[in-house]
């Protein structure tokens, strides 16, 4: 019997969709916090077409289209500084409202007057005291834009990371070309494919595999690049793709998981909160899921199931009980089937699904959601970029060697590697 969960409950166990359909519209009462590496921080703009796959959700048989921003380390430069939002765009393909549809009407007229910054630079020199910079990839949330992620990625790039975040067309809220293309969050097929539990999960898989070869495409580009070293591309001859990783948010975690499974030139990943049905990715048939280092970064509300609980699922008390066992059973099997693993939980009540992105904290209504926001944000960024410095770099951790916890995160739990009985 496949039971339909929908409860309150489960919201953190199952694959969210179009995310910023759940945000309220809210007024903007701070801007995103400055990095706190010591690097500054440059930006490059790709737009690549992949001719060996076709685009299943385009209506003209195209080829498979990427846009790639590069964030990497830098040096100062009397460049143009990088637009938060590029709002005319977003005007062109939404009209007047289409902004706040994101943000909420106050944040998106701040937007608009250019008081929300980056604090990166176009095409600034990559820095001098680098002589290379690990890589990572990351993958925004379904129905989301990867610009609602630049807080995480500013602070990767200003510790000497570089950061190609990915949008993935026909699933990004808008992807926007040079050439004025625009192509839209695509709803029809997903539509169609069906509105069971099973049918929604099925087709989010299908687009997670789509999206982990978006971000295979992209390293192989990246491989290109660092072997013809073309002028105009700052970090060029930087790139240590020997230490390259993957992360995302939301289905964009599952697609770095995923990516991880199937390439193991990518050396980690790191998923934060992205699960289906409370797997952050499948394992084989033999029980391995992957041979890298893996971050699971988390909301999960552990509460005591009620008779009520199971009465808003049709379900009985015991059968409901019995099933959420399964799947904790089922993730903790995942964990332990890697390359060694960590599972953190960041606090539910302090947080939302979203509190991995901008949008909390631009959307707070007073100072204290603010801060709120703000702290949980700059925790989650840590907590990610400490796994890479341990898991890239070989960097000690204080915050997963045990020696340090941070507010705002209820669990630290380390896995193992999976050993190879072979």
């Amino acid at each position: 019997m496949a039971y339909k969960l929908t409860s309150n409950y489960f919201l953190s166990l199952v694959f969210w969709p179009v995310a910023c359909a759940f945000l309220p519209k809210q007024s903007l009462s701070q801007d995103i916090p400055s990095p706190s590496g010591k690097f500054r921080i440059g930006h490059h703009r790709f737009e690549w077409t992949d001719s060996s796959r076709t685009e299943v959700l385009s209506t003209d048989n195209s080829m498979r289209e990427i846009v790639a921003d590069v964030w990497y380390p830098a040096e100062n430069s009397g460049n143009a500084a990088v637009l938060y939002l590029d709002t005319l765009a977003i005007h062109r393909a939404f009209g007047n409202k289409g902004l706040q549809s994101i943000l909420g009407a106050q944040a998106a007229a701040l937007v608009r007057s250019t008081g929300v910054h980056t604090h990166a630079i176009e095409d600034a020199p990559f820095t001098r005291t680098l002589g290379s910079a690990p890589v990572v990839f990351l993958s925004h949330g379904m129905g989301m834009i990867i610009q609602a992620y630049t807080t995480q990625i500013e602070e990767m790039a200003s510790h000497g990371y570089i950061v190609v975040a990915l949008s993935h067309p026909y699933d990004a809220w808008l992807v926007s070309f040079s050439n004025g293309k625009q192509i839209t969050f695509e709803t029809k097929q997903r539509k169609a494919a069906g509105n069971t539990e099973d049918q929604h999960v099925a087709y989010e898989n299908k687009r997670v595999d789509w999206w982990a070869g978006d971000i295979l495409f992209a390293l192989y580009q990246l491989f290109l690049i660092n072997k013809l070293r073309p002028s105009g591309i700052p970090f060029a001859k930087y790139m240590d793709l020997t230490k390259v990783g993957a992360m995302g948010h939301s289905a964009g975690g599952r697609a770095a998981a995923r990516a991880c499974q199937l390439d193991t030139r990518i050396k980690s990943c790191a998923d934060q909160d992205g699960v289906a049905m409370m797997q952050p990715f499948y394992p084989d048939a033999g029980g391995t899921g992957m041979k890298q280092p893996f971050l699971l970064f988390e909301r999960d509300r552990n509460k005591t199931l009620t008779s009520e609980d199971a009465a808003s699922m049709n379900m009985k008390l015991e059968e409901l009980v019995a099933l959420v066992n399964d799947l904790r059973s089922k993730k903790k099997a995942a964990l332990a089937s890697t390359g060694g693993s960590f599972h953190v939980l960041l606090h539910f009540d302090s947080s939302s699904h979203m509190s991995f992105s901008d949008l909390p904290l631009l959307q707070a209504k007073n100072n204290i959601e603010a801060a709120t926001a703000g702290r949980a944000l700059q925790v989650v960024c840590r907590y990610t970029r400490e796994f890479f410095d341990k898991t890239l770099r070989g960097i000690k951790s204080p915050l997963y060697d045990g020696r340090v916890k941070l507010n705002y995160i209820d669990l630290v739990q380390p896995y193992k590697k999976k050993e190879n009985k072979n």
